[in-house]
């Protein structure tokens, strides 16, 4: 009698620990807030904010209206913009051609203290031209096919509108702002642009009498 009681139990046993294993534990999702302290540009302490929105995009948002709050174009970047919309003020051929490209030395001006050269380069090719540097040197003056003994000094402009590359069949506007500056008669400024994987160099000569005379513009 015994053995069959200790069956029956063991069989019991049994079959409550397979119900127990069979069920499934649901636990409810918790859903997850994410705090981020937002920055504010007053004296107050700052204070944790709910936000919904991922941590990367809150901060775009307000480095965003930071950089905006902080642009402000300088006077002679303003002063550019309006520059290159003019067509120019020298009337002359002051140009030169070199296996299809052309340049003209559009106009000097000057203005908030700095020198504005604006110079035009028409491609009258198929090829494209790509830009691989224009630098700007002063170049001693021909008098009777002797030239006059002069030392060459680089300008560098502080800001500039170029392109890199000038389409076939195209022509681009390019402008040029230096630091207040003049240069002697028995000299020539000289503009000098080069082509990548080319060697239609083109050079410009920017008269004294042209920086002298520039146009003021404000």
């Amino acid at each position: 009698m015994k053995r069959v009681l200790i069956v029956i139990g063991m069989l019991f046993g049994i079959f409550g620990y397979s119900q127990k294993s069979n069920q499934k534990i649901y636990k409810k999702p918790v859903k997850k807030s994410l705090k981020k302290t937002v920055p504010t540009t007053s004296n107050k302490v700052a204070t944790a904010v709910v936000v919904d929105t991922p941590v990367e995009q809150s901060i775009e948002k307000v480095a965003g209206k930071n950089e905006q709050e902080t642009e402000n174009p300088e006077q002679y970047e303003i002063i550019a913009q309006k520059i290159i919309k003019k067509n120019g003020w020298i009337k002359n051929r002051n140009s030169a051609f070199v296996r299809g490209i052309e340049g003209f030395v559009k106009g000097v001006y000057v203005g908030g203290g700095k020198v504005y050269v604006l110079i035009e380069v028409a491609n009258r090719t198929n090829i494209n031209y790509d830009v691989e540097s224009i630098s700007f040197i002063t170049s001693p003056v021909q008098v009777k096919d002797r030239q006059i003994e002069a030392e060459e000094k680089i300008f560098s402009p502080i800001y500039a509108i170029q392109t890199e590359s000038i389409a076939k069949k195209s022509r681009e506007k390019l402008l040029f702002v230096f630091d207040k500056f003049t240069i002697s008669d028995n000299k020539n400024l000289l503009f000098i642009m080069s082509e990548i994987d080319g060697e239609r160099t083109l050079s410009l000569d920017i008269k004294p009498k042209y920086i002298v005379g520039a146009e003021y513009v404000n």
